[in-house]
């Protein structure tokens, strides 16, 4: 055990009453390690039951989710024609629109990296030399043709719980 240095001075007198001092903190601390490893025991179990008492809640809960993108996926062209997204009583779903930068047809992005070297844009060349999509997705897409790269825009589904009703329909 490493030697510890007191943060408050307590007068002890003589080698009897430091042996004492020294017997009083070994089971003060035989007491505290007792207390945590009681503690830890304790919070285990809670943690357990906690997670066997949700686990059909949020299984559920994934059920569900996956049938909002469903429903949302099939009836994406009527549902979403004028707005990206839906509010409904309960919160809203919808799709926020995304980009990303993709090597062109056939091109990997090594190759992509190569030809920005080759070009001298070394702003789309992070340190550790790779494509720094960041900085492409910036670019007009003439220029990320001429490294080989090119835009994919793509749709992500989302939803959001108004939770503020169901806990005022709850009560």
């Amino acid at each position: 055990m490493a030697r510890q240095k007191p943060k408050n001075l307590y007068p002890i007198k003589n080698l009897a009453e430091a042996n004492t001092a020294l017997a009083e903190i070994a089971e003060m601390k035989r007491t505290v390690k007792a207390t945590e490893s009681s503690m830890n025991d304790e919070i285990d179990r809670l943690k357990a039951e906690a997670e066997a008492s949700v686990a059909p809640l949020l299984s559920k809960m994934g059920n569900l989710e996956n049938g909002l993108l469903a429903f949302a996926e099939f009836n994406k062209d009527e549902l979403f024609v004028d707005k990206r997204s839906k509010e409904l009583d309960f919160g809203s779903l919808g799709y926020r629109r995304s980009k990303e930068i993709k090597p062109a047809a056939k091109k990997t992005l090594a190759m992509v990296l190569g030809k920005i070297k080759s070009l001298g844009f070394a702003e789309a060349i992070r340190t550790k030399e790779s494509v720094n999509k960041d900085e492409l997705a910036q670019w007009t897409d003439e220029k990320l043709a001429l490294v080989d790269a090119r835009r994919v825009e793509k749709d992500t589904f989302w939803y959001e719980v108004a939770e503020q009703e169901i806990n005022d329909q709850a009560v």
